[in-house]
């Protein structure tokens, strides 16, 4: 299958452009950080001992997203005759900082290990992730109008920007329970480059004058650096799925993240813990192309008399509308032995405790933040957590961060003799309820083989035996 890659870019720009109208802020799981059952909940801090001995991650997925200004009723408007898109609400709705994060993670293979003392992990995880942005620019431009009092003569930079990254995670983990209080855990991974797209210096701007007709000067121009790119596409631009394997392959950058992770069991109920996740970088080396935002020929343009929402209906002559759509075509610039460039992860640290009510009824609360790209995003969140005996699993979730959105999630697993199904969101219950107000979605599912259950150490030497093997945490 051949096509030429400008279309693979335009996609990419419309997508930037969608997307800068969102916002979602590295968020993190939080339904699956008390899942004892869970061994994946060693991701969020490796300090977590599953309470099966061994467990095989068969491959499963997890996709996330997030918006504070975009979501169907922001961006629709009902009357008599069906839903409308509703430009103006949209914009209105920008807020100061509009960042989308969104991310899809596959586990490949995971094994994990766990002893009354020790244990070891093993995995390899396929990562997607996706960073965009843009100013208030936009919204206070295009909400007002460009012929708008407070608008006219000034320039406003629209140009959203992109992180785009895909790359192999191959990591061994382990922790360590000393004196069974406490609990050190330590995963290392490789991160091997696959592809990435960055555009972070890129400029939209447009430019107001206070004259007859109003016109709209428009430049375009900027970097967008790439690496990986040529395993599937040639310098004429043409994709290709025969080098598919290649490009799978990675090699396009090399790099390494660590989580760390604590746990102290003050009591037989009580547990207090710390973690800091996804701490690393990876640096892009190979296939690298640099190409440049902008006609051939030019890089603005003018356009009179023609407002934004006639732009976007295609409303102007054609000769106006082909010049101006021209401006964000892009030119391959270089091409080969670039500099290299280095991205970083979207990190995370919690402070967090839970409460074991027995019967395997936990409740437990988090407080903590994730950092990316600059931007600081608090969060505090409370989980319950109940398992019937291994056949059956459920929780409820809560979560509130800086983003002003609230989410209820829920999570069900389904055990069977050494297998046991799940699927886990942290914003279920909304997206059922109210879809038309939901602004955020993440779900995990899959399936995890599991054998053997680990003896619980209690602090409580007075515990018996028996009460040992017969609630196996």
């Amino acid at each position: 299958m051949n096509f030429n890659s400008k279309y693979i870019l335009y996609i990419a720009f419309l997508w930037m452009f969608i997307a800068s109208c969102l916002t979602a802020n590295a968020q993190q799981e939080t339904m699956l950080y008390f899942m004892k059952d869970m061994p994946q909940s060693s991701q969020l801090n490796p300090a977590h001992r599953s309470v099966y001995k061994t467990s095989i991650i068969l491959p499963s997925a997890y996709v996330n997203a997030e918006s504070t200004t975009f979501y169907y009723n922001s961006i629709f408007s009902d009357d008599e005759y069906g839903s409308n898109v509703d430009l103006e609400k949209l914009f209105e709705n920008l807020k100061d900082n509009n960042v989308l994060e969104t991310s899809a993670y596959l586990d490949i293979f995971g094994l994990y290990i766990t002893s009354d003392k020790v244990s070891i992990s093993l995995f390899i995880r396929e990562k997607l992730s996706a960073l965009s942005s843009i100013n208030e620019d936009v919204g206070e431009l295009f909400s007002k109008g460009t012929a708008h009092q407070d608008n006219l003569n000034k320039t406003f930079n629209v140009a959203p920007t992109i992180n785009l990254s895909h790359y192999r995670e191959y990591g061994i983990g382990f922790n360590y329970n000393i004196k069974d209080q406490w609990t050190f855990g330590l995963n290392i991974k490789y991160l091997s480059g696959i592809m990435n797209v960055q555009a972070t210096d890129a400029t939209i701007e447009i430019t107001t004058e206070d004259a007859v007709n109003y016109p709209l000067h428009v430049k375009v121009d900027g970097p967008i650096q790439t690496a990986g790119l040529p395993n599937i596409l040639d310098k004429a631009g043409n994709f290709s799925t025969a080098n598919i394997g290649d490009y799978l392959a990675g090699g396009a950058g090399n790099g390494y993240a660590v989580d760390v992770g604590l746990t102290y069991q003050f009591s037989d109920k009580l547990l207090f813990e710390f973690a800091a996740t996804n701490i690393g970088q990876i640096f892009w080396t190979n296939g690298r192309r640099n190409y440049e935002i902008g006609a051939q020929d030019y890089n603005s343009y003018t356009i009179v008399g023609a407002s934004p929402q006639q732009i976007i209906n295609q409303e102007i002559d054609n000769t106006q509308y082909d010049s101006l759509v021209a401006l964000f075509d892009y030119q391959l610039t270089e091409d080969g032995n670039l500099d290299s460039y280095t991205t970083y992860l979207p990190t995370y640290v919690n402070l967090a405790s839970s409460y074991d009510f027995g019967h395997k009824f936990i409740i437990g609360a988090t407080l903590g933040f994730s950092y990316y790209d600059s931007y600081f995003n608090p969060r505090v969140s409370v989980s319950m957590n109940k398992r019937f005996a291994d056949f059956l699993g459920i929780g409820l979730n809560y979560t509130a961060d800086k983003s002003g959105i609230s989410r209820l999630g829920a999570a069900v697993s389904v055990g069977f003799p050494g297998i046991k199904v799940y699927a886990v969101s942290d914003d279920i219950v909304y997206n059922i309820s109210n879809w038309q107000n939901s602004q955020s979605l993440g779900i995990r599912v899959g399936v995890n083989l599991n054998f053997g259950y680990v003896k619980k150490n209690y602090i409580n030497k007075k515990e018996t035996r028996a009460s040992q093997l017969m609630d196996p945490d």
